[in-house]
């Protein structure tokens, strides 16, 4: 059955065209305003090939359709003349929620709404990446190249801009206008407060100190600018007449969320992050093997916040005194192979095209060092793979920690194999300990995920988001 006979068949058991009064559509469903819900024939919809569920909410009937729902609303378009009203948010969490539910499931669920929509161009940009080094190192591509400089701009363009598409999918998920949001983002990265970050200037706003940071490919900074801003807004169009809102709620909404950005969320959250920075350098000089071992636990939550850039100096500091990094080895091969693995058992294990699909993309992205598309797309939101994969680093930490494993450059993934070598000794100890912890990583992180990270109940959630 094609998408025209799909569609002409939902709208015959929905009641057919007289019982339809509008019908719009979101991310993943087509959403029915019916004249009476009485004449919908659940039975006959549900058996649709076309058709993952249904979903009943404020009196509209929501037919989840998944990521090709814009093909099937064009053919509604065609049919449904006059009665179709376009694309709509996807605010699924109006009005109260059936149970309230914990800081976990909460975290789950904001993660999920704000990542999982862009996991798919997220999983084609980091393949890209993990592409593009295997065409540099088989010197396909030279470095200095146009072709180099445009392949890798695709592939790190959205990872560094990752500010707007959070501020997209965020004001979204809380109930904001997204081109608000994202006219935040805009301001936080304009050009010439980059400059400034970068010749660490000086300055003040309204006679107040800005700490100016470089929020490229940061995450929780814009999320919460984009809740706040969600909130001042809903606020503004209560006491703004009607006749300037379309103006004058998005020009406050900016004027009051950017400074209080820059001044009192950025500042906030950047001291955080620093602190835990300035915590695992500490422990590090008490206990090199255990902090080792803790960071290869925890350094994809450090990726997800934002924050592993700032270890950075870490690394330097190795290179500089040592010619290796002790640290590098871990957080660039073994933690990376706990989500890789995984995201992988998930693949294998689930029965939804849809979600196998985007998983195999993020497993190989992994395999490049690329994880993001793992994390944000649906380790973190599904929990328990993401804490397989981060206990599965911890014990794969430990293993390449005990017996010395080295990084002799920055390089991360399959394709950076060659700079665990000992430009000295070659293949040696080190070097086997590196590649046996990411081993016995990828297969703990498989095998568990496998067993207990995933089941049916997690393909009837994910098959109507991913």
């Amino acid at each position: 059955m094609n998408k025209r006979e799909s569609v002409e068949k939902i709208i015959e058991f929905v009641g057919s065209q007289d019982n339809i009064h509008s019908v719009s559509h979101c991310f993943t469903r087509l959403r029915f305003k019916l004249l009476d819900r009485t004449k919908v024939n659940d039975k006959e919809l549900h058996a649709l090939q076309a058709v993952m569920g249904l979903y009943d909410r404020g009196g509209e009937l929501q037919v989840i359709i998944g990521n090709k729902v814009t093909e099937y609303y064009q053919e509604a378009e065609k049919l449904l003349e006059g009665k179709t009203q376009g694309s709509v948010d996807e605010q699924l969490d109006d009005g109260a929620p059936d149970k309230r539910m914990g800081i976990i499931d909460t975290i789950s669920d904001i993660a999920s709404a704000i990542f999982i929509p862009i996991i798919g161009v997220l999983g084609g940009c980091g393949t890209l990446q993990g592409i593009l080094a295997l065409l540099t190192f088989l010197d396909v591509v030279d470095t200095t190249s146009g072709t180099y400089l445009v392949i890798n701009a695709m592939g790190k363009g959205i990872f560094y801009f990752l500010p707007f598409f959070l501020a997209y999918t965020a004001a979204n998920k809380f109930g904001g206008k997204p081109f608000i949001s994202m006219a935040i983002a805009a301001t936080v990265l304009y050009p010439d407060i980059l400059s400034a970050v970068t010749g660490k200037s000086t300055m003040t706003f309204a006679q107040l100190p800005l700490l100016l940071r470089d929020y490229s490919s940061s995450v929780f900074p814009i999320i919460v600018a984009a809740w706040v801003a969600s909130l001042i807004e809903k606020r503004l169009r209560k006491i703004i007449p009607d006749i300037l809102k379309m103006i004058f709620v998005p020009m406050c909404t900016i004027i009051i969320i950017v400074p209080l950005t820059l001044l009192v969320l950025g500042p906030i959250l950047t001291y955080a992050m620093d602190s835990v920075t300035y915590v695992i350098n500490v422990l590090y000089k008490i206990s090199p093997i255990l902090t080792r071992t803790l960071v290869g636990g925890l350094w994809q939550l450090l990726v997800f916040m934002g924050i592993s850039k700032a270890f950075i100096s870490i690394f330097a500091t190795e290179f500089a005194t040592n010619g290796f990094s002790y640290f590098g080895a871990i957080v660039f091969f073994v933690a990376a192979m706990g989500q890789t693995g995984a995201v992988f058992a998930i693949a294998k294990k689930t029965k939804i095209k849809n979600i196998k699909s985007v998983t195999m993309g993020a497993g190989i992205s992994g395999l490049f060092g690329i994880t993001e598309p793992a994390l944000f797309g649906i380790n973190i939101p599904a929990k328990r793979p993401f804490i397989i994969g981060s206990i599965s680093a911890a014990i794969g930490g430990l293993i390449t920690s005990l017996f010395g494993g080295k990084l002799y450059s920055l390089a991360t993934g399959i394709l950076g194999v060659p700079s665990l070598i000992s430009p000295e000794a070659g293949i040696d100890k080190g070097f086997l300990a590196t590649i046996i912890g990411s081993c016995v990583t990828f297969i703990l992180a498989f095998i568990f995920t496998y067993k207990f990270g995933w089941n049916e109940k997690n393909d009837d959630i994910y098959k109507t988001r991913l």
